[in-house]
Parts: C-alpha cells; sequence; structure tokens
C-alpha cells in the first residue's frame, strides 16, 4: 500500500516536471539564501531537485532502518499463525496438552488476544486444570462488550461442564440480563437450574426459550414434567405434597411420569392412600402398567378397595406381568397366601422380573419355604445382573402355583 503511494507520489512529480520543463528552459530562476555572510545562489530547479533527492535520501535510510524491525514482526506473526493452527488442529483432535502449548505460544507473541486465550482456556479445561483455564481467561482481552460476554460465556460453559452449578449460574444469569435470547445462555441456564433444583426458575425461564426458539413445545412440556416432578419430590409431609399437587396445571396432573412420582413421593413418606383415586382415575383414562406399583402399596384402611379394583382390571388385562405382581402383593398383605402365590408365579410365568422374584422369594421367605426363596433372591440377583434366571427347585420348577388354601 505504501509503495503504490509512493508510486503515484513519483509520476505525480514526473509529469509536474515535465510541465513546467519548458518554462525553466527559457528562464530557470534564480534563488539566494544569505547566512552568516555566506550568500549562495542557485536555480530554482536546482533546488526543487536537490530537495527532492535529500527527501529520497532521508525516506531511503528511514526504511532501510526499519526493514530488521518489519522483518522481525513478520516472523513472529508467522510463528503465531502456525502455533495458531496447530493449536487449534490439536483442539479439535482433542490432545489438550498440545493445544494448550501452542495456543499459549500464539497468544504470547500475539499481545493480549481473545480467541486464542479462549481456545488455551478450553484446551486447559480439557486436562482438568481449572486453574489455568481461569488464568487464559483473567490474561484475554476485554475492552469491549463483546469481547467481555465471550469470555464470561467461555467461563459459564467450563464452570458448567465440571458441574459447578452455582458458580455458573451467577455468571449465566448476568449473561441472560444483556442478551435474553441467547441460545447457549439459555441452555446452560436451564441446565443449572435443573441440577440446583430450582424449579420455579426453570418455569420462569421456558417461555423465554420457546419465543427463542431453543425448544419446541414438546421439550417444553417434557421439562414442565420435570419441574413438576423435582418440585414433589422436596415434599416431606402430608401438607406440602398436596399443596403442590394441587398448585400443578390440570394438564401436568393428567401426565403419568407426574402421577407416578406424585405416588411414589407419597408411598415414600408414608402416604399411600393420598394417590388411590388419582391413580384409578388415570388408569380408567389410559392404561399404564407402571402406575400399577405405587397403587399396589396400600395405606392403612383400602387394602381391600384396590384389591378389588384390580381384579376389575385383570378382566381386561388377563395377562398383565404387572397387574398380577401387584394383586400378588396386596394379596399378600391382606394374608390371602394361596391368591398372593397364584398371582406372583403367574406374573413370573408371563414376564420374569427382578421385582417378581423378589416378592415371591418374600412371601415364601415369611412362609418358611426357604430353599425355593433363596432361588428366587438368587434369580433376582441374577436379573440384575443382566442374567437369565434359573429354573426354581421342587414343585416350583416349572412356575405352576400349588393348591394351598388362604389364610394357613
Amino acid at each position: 500500500m505504501k509503495s503504490s503511494f509512493l508510486l503515484l507520489i513519483a509520476l505525480v512529480l514526473a509529469l509536474l516536471a515535465a510541465a513546467v520543463a519548458p518554462v525553466f528552459k527559457t528562464d530557470p530562476g534564480l534563488v539566494q539564501m544569505h547566512f552568516r555572510g555566506w550568500t549562495i545562489e542557485t536555480s530554482l530547479l536546482t533546488l526543487v531537485l536537490g530537495v527532492l533527492i535529500i527527501w529520497l535520501l532521508v525516506w531511503v535510510f528511514v526504511r532501510l532502518f526499519k526493514v530488521p524491525a518489519e522483518t522481525a514482526r513478520r516472523i513472529r506473526e508467522q510463528r503465531s499463525m502456525a502455533q495458531l493452527e496447530k493449536g487449534l488442529l490439536a483442539l479439535t483432535e482433542g490432545d489438550w496438552s498440545t493445544a494448550e502449548r501452542a495456543l499459549e505460544k500464539s497468544a504470547s507473541a500475539h499481545g493480549r488476544t481473545t480467541a486464542r486465550y479462549l481456545a488455551a482456556a478450553e484446551a486447559a479445561d480439557g486436562q482438568d486444570a481449572g486453574d489455568r483455564a481461569e488464568w487464559y481467561l483473567e490474561q484475554a482481552d476485554t475492552r469491549n462488550r463483546k469481547q467481555k460476554f465471550l469470555v464470561d460465556l467461555t467461563r459459564a460453559r467450563i464452570l458448567t461442564q465440571n458441574g459447578h452449578y452455582t458458580e455458573a449460574k451467577e455468571v449465566l444469569e448476568a449473561l441472560h440480563s444483556k442478551r435474553r435470547k441467547h441460545s447457549q445462555v439459555l441452555e446452560m441456564l436451564a441446565r443449572c437450574y435443573r441440577e440446583l433444583g430450582e424449579w420455579e426458575a426453570l418455569l420462569k425461564l421456558l417461555p423465554v426459550m420457546q419465543k427463542a426458539s431453543v425448544i419446541d413445545e414438546q421439550e417444553a412440556t417434557e421439562l414442565r414434567h420435570i419441574a413438576a416432578i423435582g418440585e414433589l419430590k422436596r415434599c416431606k409431609d402430608k401438607d406440602a405434597l398436596q399443596a403442590s399437587w394441587k398448585a400443578l396445571p390440570k394438564a401436568i396432573q393428567r401426565a403419568p411420569d407426574v402421577i407416578r412420582a406424585y405416588a411414589d413421593q407419597a408411598v415414600l413418606e408414608g402416604m399411600p392412600e393420598l394417590t388411590e383415586e388419582v391413580i384409578r382415575n388415570s388408569l380408567k383414562r389410559e392404561w399404564n402398567p407402571l402406575l400399577l406399583v405405587p397403587y399396589g402399596e396400600p395405606g392403612a384402611n383400602d387394602t381391600a378397595k384396590r384389591l378389588k379394583q384390580c381384579e376389575k382390571w385383570l378382566e381386561t388385562h388377563p395377562e398383565n406381568s404387572l397387574l398380577h405382581l401387584t394383586l400378588g402383593r396386596l394379596c399378600a398383605r391382606d394374608e390371602l397366601w394361596g391368591k398372593a402365590r397364584h398371582h406372583m408365579i403367574r406374573s413370573l410365568e408371563i414376564e420374569p422380573t427382578v421385582a417378581g422374584f423378589d416378592s415371591l422369594g418374600q412371601l415364601l421367605e415369611r412362609k418358611g419355604e426357604m430353599e425355593v426363596a433363596m432361588a428366587c433372591f438368587r434369580n433376582a440377583l441374577r436379573m440384575n445382573q443382566g442374567k437369565e434366571p434359573k429354573p426354581l427347585p421342587g414343585e416350583h420348577a416349572k412356575l405352576e402355583p400349588p393348591a394351598v388354601p388362604d389364610k394357613q
């Protein structure tokens, strides 16, 4: 660029000289200079040419003086770019230590740069070197708002990836206040709220995520269910659990996964009677065998009611393994040993499960049939390990229930 400009000036001067040459030929002019008794006389043309020659000599001298410095600068830039390329390729390959060394060299040679230090921080994080990653982030240039945003975004990503959700949340909330529709900020902030169990904050964030097209309606619904389940699991007494359940929108109250969480929490806290009607109505609307598991955990006075309801369901779902298992558990609770054994064995005939063998083992242990009970427990353990169950000994080898009267 500079060379072209100088050539242009030289061309202009040459044209100017050619234009005025005829004038100087007839009248070269006279210039006199007096200094301390000295007098210098010369033509105007000679003076102009002298000035130009001096200026040219000075320019050549300055250029020659700058050449070593510019050459050194170009070499540094070439080396920096080579290290940058090496670092980025290593970063892509997952060679974190090579990437970190190369990127640090590139950043050091190039001064305070944002991109190089951010990449170096990612490489350090890949080696679980959080302190070094933070040091690189602190070295990055944050003199303008965009650079500072990118540095904090990288910091939040590293914190989130390493499970430091509280610290990440603080950074992300600050970023969210500046860029409300930034997809990465919204995704990481939602993850932090989920991991920290801040369900109310997550629910408030969902409309913003939908408006920013970060999630669709189906994903928003799934997150609402997750938030509802998380809120239910925090309830430790009857009043809190009922209040949390009633606060849920009707559409969420009808979701089987949310109902299951409500029922499981009620059973866990010793309040299974709260959920009988909710589960029964849900199964009438839509058959979902997974809800039978908590339905088989009755309260103090509703075993007979649940047993009667399950027998009605058996008329339309005679080959459902979970339904037979639930009936077996309810019968065992009501000391209907023969029926309990029958339904548990029928459940295993339809589909062998860990819960089925464990329940039958507990029943047989209670009745003193220790050999078969232990075989059931071993099968439950085998299935838990991904192995096939072994045949039960004696009369249970084919899982056929013996004729045992109730209440014996």
